[in-house]
């Protein structure tokens, strides 16, 4: 489902997983039924929010290492210069000819 991206097979797979007293994606299944709309709709779009959620691990690994240590204006030197870094480093696709 994930690799077509499409959501049709869902309701499917859902239902095949809670019905199996074994399988131990039921609780995970149950958990798509609650807001389900949302999840077929991330299924079936491109867009995606990695990016952001990698800035989001970076600045909460820098949170927890300067705990208790250093005041904001370190954290926030800190999260800019992780920030600059990460954007020297990011893999950009070739142009399009």
């Amino acid at each position: 489902m994930m690799a077509i991206r499409s959501a049709s097979r869902l309701p499917e797979w859902i239902a095949d997983a809670r019905a199996d007293e074994h399988h131990g994606l039921r609780g995970f299944a149950d958990g798509l039924l609650t807001d389900f709309d949302a999840v077929a709709q991330g299924l079936s779009t491109e867009w995606s929010s990695g990016c952001v959620e990698g800035r989001v691990t970076d600045i909460k690994l820098l949170k927890r290492q300067m705990a208790g240590r250093a005041g904001l204006p370190l954290l926030r030197k800190r999260v800019l210069l992780v920030a600059a870094d990460r954007r020297r480093h990011r893999v950009m696709k070739p142009p399009v000819p």
